[in-house]
């Protein structure tokens, strides 16, 4: 899924899983977000929960962890601020963003119907 070029606007948690939960789109990648954005900041900044840890708290492969932060980022709504050392162990950090183009997005309606 490649989509044109498009702005992220920072948002807080609360704000981030309104837009996440409204948004068509996989199952599995809402889960990830949600997951993910739990061990972040309030304002939705130091999301920064690692691969190997999200893949053991959702029961899924690294591999699934690592495709899945990719097509949210590619979605808009998470931006890698910091990438971590690998070899160090240091995960990626992320800030929580909803993308400019949003309601241009398949996307429930206010009331979720």
């Amino acid at each position: 899924m490649v989509r044109d070029a498009f702005v992220r606007k920072p948002v807080d948690r609360y704000e981030w899983e309104r837009w996440l939960r409204r948004t068509l789109m996989p199952a599995p990648l809402k889960y990830l977000g949600l997951m993910a954005a739990t061990y972040g900041n309030q304002d939705g900044t130091e999301v920064r929960p690692g691969v190997g840890r999200l893949a053991r708290v959702m029961c899924v492969s690294e591999r699934t962890v690592k495709r899945s932060l990719s097509d949210l980022r590619e979605y808009g709504f998470l931006e890698r601020t910091k990438q971590g050392n690998r070899h160090a162990k240091h995960a990626d950090t992320y800030r929580l963003t909803v993308p400019s183009d949003v309601l241009e997005l398949p996307i429930l309606d206010p009331d979720e119907r």
